[in-house]
């Protein structure tokens, strides 16, 4: 039977006192409104990202100490769909100084290049090893200098040009085809160690000049290059990206310049600006997908508040993601390092063999698990000029409603979601504030495709609605739903984005949080794959009671799915189903399961 699954996944990040999921009336006298139209359309979103370039990668991998189930620890944070903030661009640094690809000038433009690699590359191979395993497929590769040889000013720091462009003419002649060639070489080598980069950068911060890599370049120049680099990037299936300026207003300065270009125009794939001194409050003029691509606030100490008023707290950063989303009408939105060390404004400190998180990243969270890569942001708007209100539809079916609200008391929100298929069925909401970090609340009821809540002071709530007059399906890769492994979509044949491939231990378990509209019996299909001859059993527990064992058979290959029925006894609202491995070799791969009542 062909089942059906409509979500909503509400996320509300707000200034006001009160409980989250309080207040389950369909209708409340004075309430402030939010209306969801699922018939109006903007940008498609690319995703959310985070770097680690400067050796931060290798700190992650434990150069000063972090130890290896910190290390998952961490990556869980970062990576994780069901437990972190399940990021799903990362953002890789190209050196150019002596750990590069080729530090040494070969003899010229024309000579034959001598590569280097190192299969390492500071950290930052590891880390994109371990991105993918979680599910990631965009890498962005981008050079914020070409190596000194082939720049005017003969350093790979402190700004210089490339030799070869117009007005930057050198003795050692024009490196412009090399440092091309150059380019694409990472992206090559990269593939060898199984990292497929997508998207290719030339230049980072070119009207910036700094003692670290740094390059310069106009406007006229960045278009220049881009006819050089451009038929090589999309003969080798790369997406060209430029020109990640300091600030969103200078990176307009550029994409005017390749928009009126018409060659430029066709071959420069993606516009990435950076949010220092300029926000994307407005978009930039162009067709093409936008980034955000780098940004984080100042600040002089490490911070972990939610919301202290200091700038760099967990509220400065989900209010500068909204802007971006909206204003900016960006498709995707990086930020600079998820982990680094002292007073980083990072997602995450790192000291040694410990750690420590900043709301920043839960703030992040709030966007970036729930709205995948693929949605598309729809229209969305409020009677209450406190909340600051953004919607998106995922590729499954599923809607995404962020608002922000700078109220200084509780309010109550009635949200209408039209056009969106949803009936009835319940909300699951997900609370983030100084004392919760996307922590579940219990479910609301929808009726008439409406649902009234109260809204705490100050804090981000994530409400998931899902439809009850249909079979409802909650895939493994998808908050809440926990894995005790990685979210893995290298075996065909799956649902949504991924699957969950559990830890090969006995107690390594994978956990569903099922919505039943009323307390009784329901029929629970579990859909798995089991590429071994040896079944897997696992206890069924619900609720915190084990109600049966479950024997998951061999199914002939990893990429043979097959689905496994159950009933159970459900409570009204939220269930929490965990499906505990007995034996040493774990769960089989599970995709989704699917509930639905009777």
């Amino acid at each position: 039977m062909k089942r059906r699954l409509l979500a909503v996944v509400v996320a509300m990040i707000t200034a006001v006192a009160g409980t989250a999921g309080a207040g389950n009336s369909i209708w409340a006298p004075g309430a402030a409104t939010v209306t969801v139209n699922g018939a109006v359309g903007y940008q498609k979103i690319d995703g959310f990202g985070f770097s680690e370039f400067f050796g931060r990668g290798a700190i992650m991998h434990g150069s000063q100490g972090l130890s290896d189930q910190k290390q998952k620890e961490v990556l869980d944070l970062l990576l994780s769909r069901s437990s972190g903030a399940g990021l799903s661009i990362l953002r890789l640094g190209i050196a150019s100084g002596s750990g590069s690809i080729q530090p040494v000038n070969p003899g010229g433009p024309n000579a034959t290049p001598r590569y280097v690699w190192n299969g390492n590359d500071d950290g930052q191979v590891w880390l994109a090893q371990q991105a993918k395993a979680y599910g990631v497929n965009r890498f962005y590769a981008d050079a914020w200098s070409a190596p000194g040889y082939m720049k005017t000013n003969g350093t790979d720091t402190n700004g210089g040009t490339l030799c070869g462009l117009s007005g930057a003419t050198c003795a050692s002649g024009d490196w412009r085809r090399a440092y091309a060639n150059y380019l694409v070489q990472f992206t090559k080598f990269y593939a060898q160690e199984g990292i497929p980069i997508t998207d290719l950068g030339f230049t980072n911060e070119p009207n910036w000049t700094t003692g670290y890599s740094s390059m310069r370049l106009t406007p006229a120049q960045a278009v220049e290059f881009s006819k050089v680099l451009g038929p090589m990037a999309d003969t080798h299936g790369l997406n060209m990206a430029c020109c990640d300026v300091v600030g969103w207003d200078g990176q307009k300065t550029y994409t005017n310049a390749i928009e009126a270009d018409s060659t430029a125009r066709g071959l420069v794939d993606l516009h990435t600006g950076h949010s220092y001194g300029s926000y994307p409050s407005t978009r930039l003029a162009t067709s093409k997908p936008t980034w955000m691509s780098e940004w984080s606030p100042d600040g002089t100490t490490w911070n972990e508040a939610w919301d202290d008023g200091s700038g760099y707290d967990g509220y400065r950063v989900a209010n500068e993601i909204h802007t971006a989303l909206t204003g900016g009408n960006v498709n995707g939105y990086v930020y600079w390092y998820g982990a680094s060390t002292g007073t980083t404004r990072g997602f995450i400190q790192l000291n040694g063999d410990a750690y420590r998180v900043s709301k920043r990243l839960w703030a992040m969270a709030n966007y970036s698990r729930f709205i995948r890569p693929g949605a598309t942001r729809i229209a969305a708007s409020t009677s209450d000029s406190n909340l600051r209100i953004s919607s998106f539809r995922n590729t499954d079916g599923s809607v995404v409603m962020v608002a922000l609200n700078a109220a200084t008391s509780a309010n109550q929100v009635t949200f209408s979601l039209q056009t969106t298929g949803i009936g009835g069925g319940t909300a699951t909401p997900y609370l983030t504030n100084s004392g919760n970090s996307m922590t579940a609340q219990p479910a609301t009821a929808v009726s008439n495709g409406a649902f009234t809540a109260t809204v705490p002071a100050r804090s981000a709530v994530t409400y998931v609605v899902r439809d009850s007059d249909s079979a409802s399906r909650y895939e493994a890769e998808s908050a809440p739903a926990v894995c005790s492994g990685t979210i893995d979509a290298d075996w065909p044949g799956y649902s949504g984005t991924g699957f969950c491939n559990g830890d090969n231990a006995a107690g390594a378990y994978a956990q569903f949080t099922v919505n039943a509209a009323s307390a009784g019996t329901a029929t629970i299909a579990v859909r798995f794959a089991n590429g071994t001859t040896t079944a897997r059993p696992a206890d069924l527990i619900v609720n915190g009671t084990r109600v049966q064992q479950v024997s998951f058979e061999g199914t002939g290959a990893w990429s043979r799915w097959i689905s496994k029925t159950l009933t159970v006894n459900v409570g009204e609202g939220s269930n929490i189903m965990r499906f505990n491995p007995t034996g040493a070799g774990g769960l089989p791969n599970l995709d989704y399961v699917e509930h639905a009542p009777g």
